[in-house]
């Protein structure tokens, strides 16, 4: 269906159909090449998934990705199933073991036609098993674009770095520009001098864009060199969780690509220069360029309006850097809600084998003497001060959202009810250092056959019980009207589980010897860094079980810090951007008055000839620098308002009109226009009346 060819073998057929799992499997390219050497006789040889053996019957494409997201990583093995035996429970509409699906529309069908075709199935069947799918649920199917789903979360902030890029190319080709306009001013007379003698306003026209074009062709090829380079360091800061990372490498159509570009901002920004030449005054040009001066109004103007777009840019790069930047700040600024200090945590998955009779996991009360005996094993630690479980550590991205219903409710009042479920051990909370507000926590009691409890929240607490003491009443998790009603029995504060820059949800926190699941996070208190902790625990935990895998030892701080990875690598990239487009205005505002003083040295050495001090001659350069760099401060001031809005995604505890940004990017940018402007500026001051007259 997704159109994949294997690189060696076969891929799944009718020959792999079974009830449940089947035998077989399809490996990646990457798990051939580290795990196998590549070894071209890899088919039929087999490998263990949860202690059952499957055997490899082909290996996909190096390009292949999996469509869709993923706990952790690129999927490294593919296997068939049937859904409907062992392991899988017997086939029933209250089962829902299919929570998303792929496929592929026919040629004559839209995405509206077939939601609606999709909306009629799913209200046909609440009308016909009304109690597998009860109205108040408002089941129903859903279709959403492969394109939006793998990279829908983070297409906001790749607009913005791509906007970022566009404007740096502007910037730096605005630049460019500005200089090309002044080189092609200092040569009027030699322009005008060759179409006095014979050549053509076109031939010249060739003449400099095809300058031009050399200089951006050599940029370019300069510009691909260097990101052959620094690609592979750079790609070290890049998140892990961005779409399709693993792909990012130099290749033909990135090497056209870029010298599109270049050819294109070579044409479009020589062109204006180009054409101001080609269309000199031969009478007047001879003229000015016999006194040397290459000066005219019309240039200037033209300089003046690059530069002032220069900055404009400038503007809205600051401002957006600024925005990002901010945003990062707040958000390590913000309280998670637990001390991650000295805190290592370690995961585990319980296996599944494909046969139920052989699963010595199955049993609630054995995962639940599995949970404690782990905790004993890895508390004795030395260096170990407290240990506990949870099924998601905070700022991990791992959720379980199920549906809330409040005992003595109508079923209306508890319509679109949810929490995040967690469950824990004994001693998570204090491990944590999360504050008790009122209540107790779980403790060694609350096993499997007592009383089933839980722990809410401050924001679960206002939600359900709003203006009420939660402790004491009952609630029911998920849909199953026959599930047993859980106790209140504690009230914590809120914690950012589901991350940093997460609004706070409802939260609520079950007993793990009452829940123990497949998946869990063994959590540590302890002196000792993670590295050295990392052996030590799995010795313990293979102890009890040697086929147990140990995975993902890491501080807790790690975890926080990977949460935030996105934002962090935006505010930087952004920021980088807007200290480059600052440097470039800088330099190009300098290099623009720089110019215009040299140019103008006779009219200056008249001027002072004539009784201008040196300290008016002085001001008139730096008023004409902070003239234009207010001009474009204020349009790059409308342009970040106009533009702001479309980052509010990316935003966290940051408004997008935010005042301090706002105010202190202009400033800023005023701030280094006036130190390029007094560099030309003093250069003024020293001129000779007496020698620029004679030089002229």
């Amino acid at each position: 269906m997704l159109g994949v060819k294997p690189e060696i073998g076969r891929l799944f057929g009718a020959q792999d159909f079974a009830l449940g799992f089947a035998g077989t499997a399809v490996i990646s390219d990457g798990l051939w090449t580290r795990s196998y050497g590549r070894d071209p006789n890899i088919l039929n040889r087999s490998l263990r998934l949860d202690n059952d053996l499957y055997r490899i019957v082909g290996v996909l494409p190096p390009e292949f990705r999996h469509p869709g997201s993923t706990i952790a990583g690129n999927i490294e093995v593919w296997a068939t199933a049937g859904f409907s035996g062992p392991p899988f429970q017997e086939p029933r509409r209250e089962n829902r073991v299919l929570p998303a699906a792929i496929g592929r529309l026919k040629p004559n069908i839209d995405l509206r036609s077939a939601q609606m075709r999709l909306d009629i199935v799913a209200r046909q069947l609440r009308a016909d098993y009304p109690s597998d799918y009860p109205a108040q649920n408002r089941w129903t199917i859903e279709i959403t674009p492969l394109r939006e789903a793998l990279v829908g979360n983070v297409r906001p902030m790749l607009v913005v770095l791509m906007s970022a890029v566009i404007l740096m190319v502007i910037v730096g080709s605005v630049n460019v520009a500005n200089l090309l306009l002044a080189r092609a001013s200092a040569r009027q007379r030699e322009i005008a001098v060759r179409l006095s003698l014979g050549a053509s306003r076109a031939r010249m026209l060739r003449q400099l864009l095809t300058e031009s074009l050399l200089l951006a062709l050599i940029s370019g090829i300069t510009g691909i060199i260097a990101a052959f380079i620094i690609l592979r360091f750079a790609l070290q800061f890049v998140p892990s969780k961005i779409p399709r990372l693993a792909e990012v490498h130099m290749d033909w159509t990135v090497l056209l690509f870029a010298l599109l570009i270049s050819l294109l901002t070579g044409i479009l920004f020589g062109l204006p220069p180009a054409l101001q030449a080609s269309r000199t005054d031969l009478f007047t040009n001879i003229r000015e360029g016999s006194r040397g001066s290459g000066y005219s109004r019309k240039s200037s103007r033209m300089r003046n309006a690059l530069i002032v777009s220069e900055l404009a840019l400038a503007v809205v790069l600051m401002v957006g850097g600024g925005l990002l930047s901010l945003t990062f700040w707040r958000l390590l600024q913000e309280n998670p809600g637990f001390n991650p200090s000295n805190v290592v945590a370690a995961s585990m998955w319980l296996p599944v084998p494909n046969d139920p009779t052989a699963d010595k996991y199955s049993n609630r009360e054995v995962r639940s003497s599995f949970i404690r005996e782990v905790l004993s094993h890895v508390g004795g630690l030395p260096g170990v001060q407290q240990s506990a479980m949870t099924t998601a550590l905070p700022a991990s991205g791992q959720l379980n959202s199920q549906e809330v219903q409040i005992e003595g409710r109508p079923p209306e009042s508890n319509e679109g009810l949810t929490a995040e479920v967690i469950n824990t051990s004994p001693g998570y909370f204090k491990l944590l250092q999360v504050p008790l507000i009122r209540g107790r926590l779980i403790d060694e009691d609350d096993g499997p056959g007592k009383q089933e409890v839980a722990i809410l929240d401050a924001t679960a607490a206002r939600t359900f019980w709003p203006g009420q003491d939660p402790v004491g009443h009952r609630m029911r998790l998920g849909r199953d009207p026959k599930a047993p009603l859980t106790l209140i029995i504690g009230l914590v504060e809120d914690m950012k589980t589901d991350g940093l820059d997460v609004r706070s949800i409802p939260h609520v926190y079950g007993s793990m010897y009452q829940h123990p699941g497949r998946s869990m996070n063994l959590v540590l208190k302890t002196t000792l860094p993670a590295t050295a902790l990392e052996p030590q625990i799995k010795t313990q935990i293979q102890a009890i079980d040697p086929n147990l895998p140990v995975f993902n030892v890491r501080t807790m701080t790690e975890i926080i810090d990977s949460s935030v990875g996105q934002r962090r690598f935006s505010a930087e990239l952004v920021g980088a951007f807007a200290i480059m487009a600052l440097l470039l205005a800088s330099v190009g505002i300098y290099g623009l008055l720089a110019y215009m003083v040299g140019q103008r040295s006779h009219e200056i050495g008249i001027r002072m000839a004539l009784g201008a001090t040196r300290a008016r001659i002085s001001r008139m350069i730096i008023v004409h620098g902070l003239l234009l760099g207010a001009v474009g401060v204020s349009i790059g001031l409308v342009l970040s308002v106009a533009a702001a809005p479309m980052m509010a995604s990316l935003l966290y505890g940051v408004h997008p009109f935010n005042p301090l940004v706002l105010s202190l990017v202009p400033i800023l940018l005023m701030l280094v226009v006036f130190g390029s402007s007094y560099l030309p500026a003093r250069r003024a001051t020293r001129v000779d009346p007496m020698e620029a007259l004679r030089n002229q």
